[in-house]
This record gives C-alpha cells, structure tokens and sequence, in this order.
C-alpha cells in the first residue's frame, strides 16, 4: 500500500511545472516514504542534487554538489535508538572524513574548514546514533555544514537534545535538519556555502503534527536565540516542502534548556529577520 501511494503521488507531484519529486533508496527514513519535493527555488536545485544513504540505516541526506553541504539530512529518530545511545555510549569518538562517495570537485574536503573559524557542523547529529557503526556514519561531510561555534556547541546542542526527549516520550519523529542560504552566500575557499540560518524541522507522525526551529548561524547573543515556524513558512525560506501532500497541525516544540539559559524566554531578542 505505501508504494501504491508513493508512486501515485509521484505521478502527481511530477506533472507540476518546476516541481522534483523521485523515490528514494531509503524510504524508511522518510514519513510515508515519501521524500520532500525540491523546487527550483532551492539553492543548487539546478546543479545536480544526490540522495546519500547511511550505510547503517540512520539517516539521508539531500547533499548538493554545487553548495557542497546538504540541502538537508533527515532522520527517523525512535525512542529505541535513544535508548540504546543512553545505555551503550562510552563517549563519542570523533572521525570526521569527506564522503567518498562523492568526487573531490563534489564534495567538501577536511581541508576546507581548516582555520575557517567555523566548525564542522552535523546536520544527522551522532548522538543520535545507536551504536558505533551508526555513529561512523554520521561523521561524513555530506552531513556537515559550515557552523559558527557559538551557535553549533550551545543553543543547537541543546535543541538536539530537546528533540531526543521528545522523540523518547512520543515513540518516533522524523527530523529533518538542514541550512538556510539568505542574502549574498559566502564560501570557505570558494568551495563551501556557509548558510546564514539552521533549521530542524520536527515531525511526530502519530499527531500528525510538525513545526521547526529557526536559529542564527552566528556566535554572540543572536547566536543563541531562535523561534518557531510552520513547515509551510520553512517551505518558504528553503523552497523544500518537507511534508508534501500531508495536511499537519501544529505541534508544540519543547524548549531547549541548558547552562542554566532559558532560550525560549530570549528568541525574540536579537533576532536579525
């Protein structure tokens, strides 16, 4: 029955004029297996996009060659896999690598973020992850964007970890977490797309309710704060509709704690929209 309706609404989201729509080699990660729909509004909708998928089944990412980022990387987040990274986990062990899977002129290299001043930010996060192999994954700079570190080691950490506890208290989401491009990009030698916002888009299928995340992809105080938007304004801001075909309510986002900082009480201060 899910292919029966992924192939029918293939066939109607490709008859729409500028639309992408095309099945996936890892359906499972995607809601309904249904995969988002890129416009030709998105950055580097034009120059190519591939679909990567983590070896060990924990996430995939929409990687642009032309951005050399992901457009996104998305999650099937369950409280199982939570669990089990509660339990197992003796502490991470970096091993960050360029995908190779991927050519040298399409994908980023280590040496692009030596002394760039931004860290190599995980879109899939590696404490999601269940076990060391599906933490490797994660560690692929296909699933890493330029990140400043104000904003990469505090506020988004602690939203990350906001989504964990969800994903632990409702059973499952599909989290989708990727760069936003406004104004003039600039690039790490040329090479790399350092995106102005991040977001991460939640989506709690037993509620049919989704909402995301809006932050700064800058350090200092604006760094720091956030707000909340609708998969539709994201839609807006990205040219992805994340959710198509899916008619979803609101859903009520926890808020991220830690340090002592209530991020919540502070997202509408600094905020550079």
């Amino acid at each position: 029955m899910i292919l029966k309706n992924l192939a029918l609404k293939m066939a109607i989201l490709s008859a729409v004029p500028g639309l992408s729509f095309a099945a996936s080699s890892c359906p499972d990660q995607y809601p309904g297996a249904v995969v988002p729909v890129v416009t030709q509004k998105a950055p580097g909708a034009n120059a190519g996009l591939i679909e990567l998928c983590a070896p060990h089944g924990g996430f995939a990412s929409e990687y642009s060659s032309a951005l050399r980022v992901p457009l996104y990387s998305v999650e099937h987040l369950t409280r199982e896999h939570v669990v089990e990274h509660q339990r197992a986990h003796n502490g991470r062990t970096d091993s960050f690598r360029p995908d190779d899977r991927l050519t040298h002129e399409q994908r980023a290299e280590l040496a692009d973020y030596k002394r760039s001043g931004y860290d190599r930010g995980h879109m899939a996060n590696d404490a999601d992850s269940w076990d060391a192999a599906s933490e490797y994954d994660t560690f692929v700079l296909s699933n890493m964007v330029p990140q400043a570190p104000d904003n990469n080691r505090g506020l988004h950490a602690h939203i990350e970890g906001a989504v964990r506890h969800l994903a632990k208290q409702d059973g499952e989401l599909y989290v989708f977490t990727g760069p936003i491009f406004q104004g003039n990009t600039e690039y790490m030698h040329r090479r790399v797309a350092i995106p102005s916002q991040i977001f991460k888009l939640v989506y709690d299928p037993k509620r049919n309710a989704a909402a995301a995340y809006l932050e700064n992809n800058v350090n200092g105080p604006r760094g720091q704060t956030y707000k909340v938007i609708t998969p539709a304004e994201l839609t807006q801001l990205t040219g992805i509709d994340f959710l198509p075909g899916r008619n979803v309510g609101a859903l009520d986002l926890p808020v991220p704690r830690g340090g002592g900082s209530d991020f919540h009480k502070h997202q509408h201060s600094f905020w550079g929209f």
